[in-house]
């Protein structure tokens, strides 16, 4: 049994981050394509220095995601999007593992509290684990904060080894936040140890050195200081946002630092815990992309203040476990029914009695056996839980499947109309004009675009040009007469739909323009059209 426990506990922490993978929908709009774009490009033609993909001439390019876009390229080539979905379970896996070990070591090896906070913690993750370069950079980042803590509690200096590994992959998979890889190292200054503070300065300077090992050198270790804080971004970009209650996201990022709060202020902690989680928290306040390193590196302090937890003492303060227990599979249930009662109508005979009879042995297990009079018997209890678990895992299991079956697959409109050019025209003739979010579509099937969802790229610090993404701003905000703007670049087609209505009206009102090719989808009670629009005079 007890070789069984740690295998069992695995399972259910990766099942968070892997299961998630049946609801995620690889929208046309992905990010993920103009990093699968640049890694194609990459093992064709080498490293690029001038941007290849966008209409516009010689912009300067730093490719600071080049090796993620490599193993994203490789992963989506070789085995669609199924490889990258295979990728992010990997690594999002990987993260949950890495978080309840450090909890483990934290704690003093308290199990259940350690199992506790890494299943939180791995739930609050999952929808978070996307193919993008944050879910490695993730990883990473906390595989150094690990081996700090590490060597803070043992004097080892073995441990600090891994920190220039990890400057040198972050600075290859994800440059843009290398520079945390130095930040995370300063809380861990604040000991009374001379000998321990020279290693780690030491230390500090390898990996800063070490950051130079990539194909753009210093360019790539300050990306960061030419692409954040700047004011247009963080107002038009959602992952640049600030967290808000609002979402369901927001809610639980404040409910989560509200319990951070309340574990740090009842104990005496270290104060590097005390920097550490301050400081990962205002990145996350300040951007909402920092939310997976906010709760896998800002809360595992939590594991050292609670590490006197224990069931005996939970139990002793007269709150019976089963009816706990109870209560989050009676919880677990209604919301499940209540966010997914209309897909339980799509159930197979078998699922929907295979569905009751999980329900059933639950709650036979929960109220009908007594052993001596006592339900919750130390010779029964185990077998209850694990009975219990099981259970519910496989509920959950089951309306994962019911729902994947009955998402509807992801609709393929603006790839069908690009495709649709590429029929009569070939890719290097066209000049294409379509919302930021399209652009990394086209460029994956080789069409060169005005804009896509980089938007550091299209800032002069960073392309040597001009802000290219305030003019994309000015346009879609009504600022520039349309008829100048396409003048401007000479597209040659231009696709739009009616989810940019004043633009979309007045194309179809134009007789300068002429229609090519328009399409529809219904999307609950909206009519989307797609329409491409050539120029008259270039037709």
């Amino acid at each position: 049994m007890s070789k069984f426990l740690p295998l069992a506990q695995i399972i259910f922490l990766t099942a968070a981050a892997t299961f998630w993978q049946a609801f995620f929908r690889f929208i046309e709009e992905a990010d993920t394509y103009f990093v699968m774009n640049l890694g194609r490009y990459i093992l064709e033609h080498g490293f690029p220095h001038v941007d290849p993909f966008t209409v516009h001439e010689n912009l300067q390019l730093v490719a600071q995601q080049w090796l993620s876009g490599i193993l994203f390229w490789e992963a989506y080539k070789n085995f669609g999007v199924e490889g990258l979905l295979a990728v992010d379970s990997f690594f999002g896996a990987a993260t949950v593992l890495i978080f309840w070990r450090l909890c483990l070591f934290v704690s003093g090896g308290n199990k259940i509290l350690s199992f506790a906070l890494s299943f939180f913690a791995a739930i609050f993750y999952a929808t978070m684990v996307v193919p993008r370069p944050q879910v490695i950079s993730a990883t990473l980042l906390l595989v150094e904060v690990f081996c700090l803590e590490k060597f803070t509690r043992t004097e080892n200096p073995k441990f600090l080894i891994a920190l220039p590994l990890v400057s040198v992959a972050l600075s290859n998979f994800h440059a843009a936040v290398w520079l945390v890889s130095l930040v995370v190292c300063l809380p861990f200054l604040f000991v009374k140890n001379f000998r321990h503070i020279k290693f780690l300065l030491a230390a500090m300077v390898v990996t800063a050195l070490c950051g130079l090992l990539n194909p753009y050198g210093s360019e790539a270790m300050t990306y960061v200081f030419r692409s954040y804080g700047i004011e247009s971004i963080n107002a038009n970009i959602k992952e640049m946002a600030t967290p808000t209650a609002h979402g369901f996201q927001g809610k639980c990022f404040f409910l989560t630092e509200a319990f951070l709060i309340f574990s740090l202020a009842r104990a005496k902690v270290p104060w590097r815990y005390i920097f550490l989680s301050g400081g990962i928290t205002f990145m996350t306040i300040m951007h909402g992309r920092n939310l997976p390193l906010f709760y896998f590196i800002a809360t595992f302090p939590t594991a050292y203040v609670w590490r006197e937890f224990s069931l005996e003492k939970f139990k002793a303060q007269r709150v019976p476990l089963t009816i706990l227990i109870f209560l989050l599979v009676a919880a677990f249930t209604a919301v499940s029914v209540a966010l997914f009662k209309e897909c339980l109508d799509e159930l197979s005979l078998p699922l929907k009695i295979l569905l009751a009879a999980t329900v059933l042995f639950v709650l036979y297990v929960l109220l009908v056996p007594k052993v001596e009079g006592r339900i919750l018997h130390p010779s029964l209890l185990p077998k209850k839980n694990l009975s219990l678990l099981g259970g519910v895992l496989l509920t959950g299991i089951i309306f994962l499947v019911t729902i994947a079956a009955s998402q509807p697959k992801p609709p393929h409109m603006y790839t069908d109309a690009i495709k649709f050019l590429l029929r009569t025209e070939r890719p290097e003739n066209i000049s294409l004009y379509a919302n930021q979010g399209v652009g990394g579509l086209a460029g994956h099937l080789g069409v060169k675009y005005y804009i896509d969802a980089r938007s550091e790229v299209f800032l002069k610090a960073n392309n040597g040009q001009k802000d290219i993404f305030d003019e994309y701003l000015d346009f879609i905000g009504g600022k520039l007469n349309y008829k100048d703007f396409f003048a401007r670049y000479n597209f040659t087609h231009i696709l739009i739909t009616n989810e940019e209505p004043f633009l979309f009206d007045e194309l179809s009102a134009d007789k300068n323009f002429r229609v090519v090719y328009e399409s529809e989808r219904v999307e609950g009670s909206k009519v989307i059209r797609c329409k491409i629009f050539v120029p008259k005079s270039g037709g």
